[in-house]
């Protein structure tokens, strides 16, 4: 596996010496790329980017993403595509032993809900097929851009699912506003929060700022919005090249630590392709003593096809069959991590 470690930390390390204490210094290295401090251009049109139809937003993503798939070197320099474990690696070189090594590797399944769609496939075909192989998984849920069909989640919440919060209407501003409407925007979702026993949160697009996330905290238990390695979008080389739970601007964060579908999809990767991906990249997180979190889509154009369904059936069917890896909660995560 590559590993990439500042000049710094090499020089440190040849010295004996590290400033800071090895605590610090491995946060330094996830936090390198952890935050999309600058808007993209869907956080800066004069109207909100969902109002572009889905499929030509998906179209335009794909034809971009294909062109780019060949040149990772470019916009994936660290954190390097598809997983780069770099800050895990760094921090096992200084003495720190995961809470995880040892034993079956946890495994969060999780949804995106962008739209009514993706909704009604989770209950029709994504939650069956997640009990059958004895998981259950968190699905966030966009609160305030289009109404909640509420007879659904509550379904899903009685059949042991968890609901999370997925931002406010996914416009992708949240992060980009000024505190007060930052607070309001927030403070939106309390009702959801409260209905449902919502303890995490996803930033739409994981657009993710240092303000966002100190925000979440007294309204969620923990964020999950920032990925292990996040590819070409949002923006290039983003992510904290970590599988493990840590504390990112005193908010516990649990990362997003196999390449999402989407970014997958918009780069050229056919289903089968995707399905052994994620297989291969779930194997390495568990030999490294990290966390395997997996983020679909269930509409249509992302994960809620019959050939991207197969796909999804055959990362359950390895976790279940595996022995190195076992379903899990967020919550029992981040007891295990002490968080």
């Amino acid at each position: 596996m590559r590993i990439s470690l500042p000049e710094s930390v090499w020089d440190a390390l040849a010295e004996g010496s590290v400033p800071g204490g090895d605590r610090e210094i491995v946060q330094n290295l996830r936090s390198l790329a952890a935050f999309t401090e600058s808007p993209p251009a869907s956080s800066r049109l004069p109207f909100s980017y969902q109002r572009i139809p889905g499929r030509f937003r998906s179209v335009l993503a794909s034809a971009l993403g294909r062109l780019q798939r060949r040149r990772s070197g470019t916009w994936a320099r660290f954190p390097v595509w598809p997983l780069d474990l770099s800050a895990d690696f760094l921090a096992d070189a200084l003495g720190a032993r995961s809470p995880f090594a040892g034993g079956a590797a946890p495994v969060i399944l999780s949804h995106d809900l962008d739209s009514p769609e993706g909704l009604q496939n989770l209950a029709r075909d994504f939650l069956p097929m997640e009990e059958a192989a004895g998981a259950r998984s968190v699905n966030f849920v966009v609160p305030c851009a289009w109404p909640l069909e509420h007879a659904l989640l509550t379904e899903a919440r009685a059949r042991g699912h968890e609901i999370g919060v997925h931002g406010y209407d996914h416009a992708n501003r949240t992060p980009f506003a000024a505190p007060a409407a930052r607070a309001q925007r927030l403070n939106a979702a309390r009702e959801m929060i409260t209905r449902y026993g919502v303890a995490g949160y996803r930033a739409p697009s994981l657009l993710r700022t240092r303000a966002l996330l100190a925000d979440l905290q007294g309204l969620y238990r923990y964020d999950s919005s920032i990925p292990t390695s996040g590819g070409l979008f949002p923006v290039p080389n983003n992510g904290c090249a970590s599988a493990r739970p840590f504390l990112a601007e005193g908010m516990p964060e649990i990362p997003v630590s196999l390449p999402r579908d989407g970014s997958l999809l918009f780069l050229g990767y056919r289903a089968s392709e995707i399905a052994r991906l994620w297989i291969e990249c779930a194997d390495a997180i568990a030999r490294s003593g990290g966390v395997v979190v997996l983020l679909t889509h269930c509409e249509a154009r992302f994960s809620g096809n019959p050939d991207m369904r197969a796909a999804y059936r055959d990362f359950l069917s390895h976790v279940r069959a595996s022995g190195h890896l076992a379903f899990s909660s967020p919550a029992q995560v981040l007891e295990r991590a002490g968080l």
